[in-house]
């Protein structure tokens, strides 16, 4: 059995965020998770009433930004290439 991830992070603010944390509470499975709204970059955290807004040269809002625009990158790829093997076959 592969172990649970120590942090989720989604894509995405408020909507995006209670809805992984429903899920994740459907299944039964208690992970971390934050989110972050693209347009002001801000970090959103479950029973928060309020966002994290860092600021724009911080460390860990790069890192964060960083790991977004790579999961971005991933599902791009891997949607192009399911749409290549479809115009294959």
């Amino acid at each position: 059995e592969l172990p649970l991830p120590q942090l989720t992070v989604v894509d995405g603010g408020k909507g995006q965020l209670g809805a992984v944390v429903g899920a994740l509470k459907q299944s039964e499975l208690e992970i971390p998770v934050i989110s972050l709204a693209k347009q002001e970059e801000e970090i959103f955290v479950p029973q928060a009433s309020e966002s994290i807004r860092l600021p724009r040269d911080s460390d860990i809002l790069q890192l964060v930004q960083r790991l977004r625009d790579e999961a971005h990158r991933f599902a791009l790829k891997y949607q192009r290439n399911l749409r290549g093997k479809r115009m294959l076959s």
